[in-house]
């Protein structure tokens, strides 16, 4: 680059990695990823346990989701991304609600999703269901979703506390979830980046197996991301692995 006299700002490298396991229990896995490092996409799916067809339902997610975004980025000179998202999940809501009711089997389709579109200075994103967002930043973690549980409602109730909730017999019983209902509303959000943060998309096949301080420590390890990710799938299967469990690591290199 020739010499202008001015100073030019290196842009931040993005690192990430996305990891999937069938888990030591189940007999398929029904989780679907999808990581676009060059546009900092990273989408999850998690097909819901007990319903049928758990594994199209959340790879029908990834599809629809993908498909408004990239139409989307090719329409629209400055594109509105956090419409894009939302709009994006109630597309799949919808086609996973046609599919389910087409079916046979006795429990429609379902799955949930998170979905996160970084900048270097700001993260776009949205949810439905367990399927968790966290920042991590200066050793600190934080779940930006908010789980659409009846657990969770009970503990935002005051009903129930966080610890009591853990091995509770209503864990896992959701109040929203894609193709469940005719409408879907999802969470949305956007968060300030900071140099320094990590963030981690997962299923609660990781969050069901190992608490938040021990997600913190791996996710804080200072290795590359695969590595990260790696090391938690490995704790999540080494906790019992009860079910299939997917994670996405994402952070800007200071």
């Amino acid at each position: 680059m020739p010499d202008d006299g001015k100073t030019h700002e290196k842009a931040p490298m993005f690192e990430c990695a996305a990891r999937t396991d069938i888990g030591l229990l189940r007999n398929r896995n029904e989780d679907s990823l999808w990581v676009d490092a060059g546009r900092r996409w990273l989408l999850l799916a998690d097909g819901m346990g007990g319903h049928s067809s758990g594994d199209l339902a959340s790879a029908m997610t990834i599809h629809y989701v993908l498909d408004r975004l990239l139409a989307t980025a090719e329409k629209n000179e400055n594109p509105d991304y956090a419409s894009a998202l939302t709009n994006s999940i109630i597309d799949a809501n919808a086609a996973i609600r046609s599919a389910g009711k087409q079916s046979a089997a006795a429990y429609p389709m379902g799955a949930t999703f998170v979905g996160a579109l970084l900048s270097p200075g700001e993260l776009i994103y949205a949810h439905v269901g367990d399927s968790r967002l966290y920042l991590l930043r200066e050793g600190t973690l934080t779940q930006l979703s908010r789980d659409h549980t009846l657990i969770q409602e009970s503990i935002d109730a005051g009903n129930l506390t966080v610890e009591m909730a853990q091995n509770h017999p209503c864990q896992g019983l959701l109040t929203r979830g894609l193709g469940v209902q005719d409408k879907v509303e999802p969470d949305t959000g956007i968060c300030t980046l900071h140099p320094g943060d990590r963030l981690l998309l997962c299923t609660d096949g990781l969050t069901d197996m190992i608490n938040e301080h021990e997600i913190a420590r791996l996710l804080g390890m200072s290795v590359r991301a695969d590595e990260v990710a790696k090391s938690l799938i490995e704790a999540a299967n080494f906790a019992g692995g009860r079910d299939n469990v997917s994670v996405i690591v994402a952070w800007f290199n200071e």
